[in-house]
């Protein structure tokens, strides 16, 4: 099944766990100061690769682990199937500010605004 194209405008509306995990889907390395719009083209990259219907499984997967993290009801097994999945030090570097994430936006609907225009 082809899936159509996810656009940066569609991206700047999803919770910033589903944008940091289109982050970790894409090529993107870690930098100390990123440079947020290329970030936000690594972002609409990784989603694009992963899909729509990947990236919020994968987002619901990511939330799930956390919540269970923070009830204290995780599990070896548990820990286990999230390590299987996500990689941990990669998910860490992928993760922004609140600020970093909002700027990011903001370019993601530059983005979309630019691709209208042309």
């Amino acid at each position: 099944m082809h899936l159509a194209p996810l656009s940066p405008a569609v991206l700047a509306h999803l919770p910033s766990v589903a944008l940091l995990l289109a982050l970790y889907a894409s090529d993107y390395v870690h930098e100390r100061r990123p440079d947020l719009e290329k970030v936000a083209a690594f972002m609409v990259d990784g989603a694009n690769r992963w899909g729509l219907p990947e990236l919020l499984n994968n987002t619901c997967h990511l939330v799930a682990f956390w919540q269970m993290c923070d009830d204290d009801a995780s599990t070896p097994e548990a820990w286990a199937a999230h390590c299987e999945r996500f990689d941990h030090y990669r998910i860490f570097h992928c993760t922004l500010s609140k600020r970093q994430m909002s700027t990011v936006r903001r370019h993601l609907k530059a983005m979309a605004a630019e691709a209208v225009a042309a």
